[in-house]
């Protein structure tokens, strides 16, 4: 007897385009991912859409245009290595994964604790969750470099955490929760003085799923990628300030002596059986295809300009959220185009009602407890980002300063 497939239907629209998912996309104030497309960005999607990145051998061209991609990041982030590896993958967290895979070997091949110590991870207080997954996942300890009077930790912080049994350190170049930058220069230089005192030799990986794609544009000045020799790794998101749609990530390696090579296997039935290195078998090719139209085709000057207009609105926000009574601005310099904010002690609400206010004219902001800052009470942030348009930047601009004065 064949048993037929029902779906409640009720309360949703016949047409799925029709459904009402909530507030829209572009209005979502807290998310970093890329919520408005050009033309073009949208003729790749729908032309690209059946391919699948990981079926290099019957879809020769992508494996080429990941490549490039793979050797114009390399450059943007100033790979010195005389042979750097890069890779895509499923968004920034499956990068950060293989980045953390990578240390993890390196570490069980040269350390004579193997087997007998517990290995270790130091990470900023300002580090995405999916490292504390990485080290839940791996048996890894998760260390946290003692955050000071700020958000961000101390420099010397990460380097008194580590100890002949760290794997690496992971500095963050725009934490998820605020926009700011750890200071990975300083850190390096606390990590260089540590070796000489104690020989212990501790490679950084830098998290710049968002910075990636802003901090060579905005801050070209800074020191924070390859051009620090202890720097061994860093990833970055696409379908964030990357500009890509959702969802691809990208984790490049100084040399290729900074991934093991057991971390690369090849499947006969998938492709041509070439090693690769990832954790999924099935991969959207649009999002790769988009990242390299943006590096080729817009280049510096379209992600400087772009990067430019997003840095001045949140100026312009600043300004206004900065007159809040019970307000205080965590990312005053914007390291990231982020409007971060939280409460002073006897103003624990003025989130809350803040993000209500702009609710109610139809933006969303997150309002949340600072990781390890419980006493600081709510915060919220306002990301802006590339591709809002002019009119619904004016929009936002003149909400929240109506809000402001309400």
């Amino acid at each position: 007897m064949k048993t037929a497939l029902k779906l409640d239907r009720k309360g949703l629209a016949e047409d799925p385009l029709d459904f009402d998912f909530g507030i829209s996309p572009e209005r979502n104030l807290g998310t970093y991912g890329t919520t408005s497309f050009s033309p073009i960005m949208k003729l790749i999607s729908a032309s690209a859409t059946e391919y699948n990145l990981v079926n290099r051998a019957e879809y020769p061209r992508l494996a080429a245009i990941e490549r490039e991609c793979c050797v114009a990041l390399g450059n943007l982030w100033h790979a010195r290595g005389p042979r750097p590896l890069g890779c895509s993958a499923s968004g920034s967290t499956e990068a950060a994964l293989l980045a953390g895979l990578a240390l993890l070997r390196r570490w069980e091949k040269r350390s004579p604790h193997r087997g007998v110590c517990r290995p270790n991870l130091v990470m900023g207080a300002g580090a995405h969750a999916c490292w504390h997954r990485f080290c839940v996942y791996w048996g890894v300890e998760a260390r946290t470099a003692v955050c000071g009077e700020g958000l961000t930790s101390a420099p010397d912080a990460f380097a008194d955490a580590c100890d002949q049994d760290t794997i690496g350190v992971i500095t963050t170049l725009g934490g998820p929760e605020h926009g700011l930058y750890d200071p990975v220069e300083e850190v390096v230089a606390c990590l260089d003085e540590l070796e000489s005192r104690h020989g212990l030799w501790i490679p950084v990986h830098v998290d710049a799923a968002s910075g990636g794609f802003v901090a060579p544009f905005l801050q070209p000045e800074r020191r924070w990628d390859f051009r620090l020799p202890r720097v061994r790794s860093v990833n970055a998101s696409g379908h964030k300030y990357g500009g890509t749609s959702l969802s691809v990530g990208w984790l490049l390696w100084q040399d290729v002596e900074d991934c093991p090579d057991e971390l690369f296997l090849g499947v006969d039935y998938i492709g041509d059986g070439q090693p690769a290195i990832g954790l999924s078998f099935s991969r959207p090719a649009v999002p790769v295809i988009q990242q390299h139209h943006l590096l080729t085709s817009c280049g510096t000057p379209g992600y400087t300009r772009s990067l430019d207009a997003c840095r001045s609105l949140a100026r312009d926000l600043t300004g206004a959220l900065s007159a809040v009574p019970g307000l205080r601005l965590v990312n005053p310099d914007l390291d990231l185009p982020v409007v971060s904010f939280t409460t002073v002690r006897r103003e624990r609400d003025t989130v809350s009602r803040l993000a209500a206010a702009l609710r109610a004219r139809g933006w969303y902001v997150p309002v949340y407890p600072l990781q390890d800052r419980p006493e600081d009470g709510m915060a919220g942030r306002i990301v802006v980002r590339a591709g809002m348009d002019a009119a619904l930047a004016d929009r936002l601009r003149e909400d929240v300063y109506a809000v402001v004065s309400l």
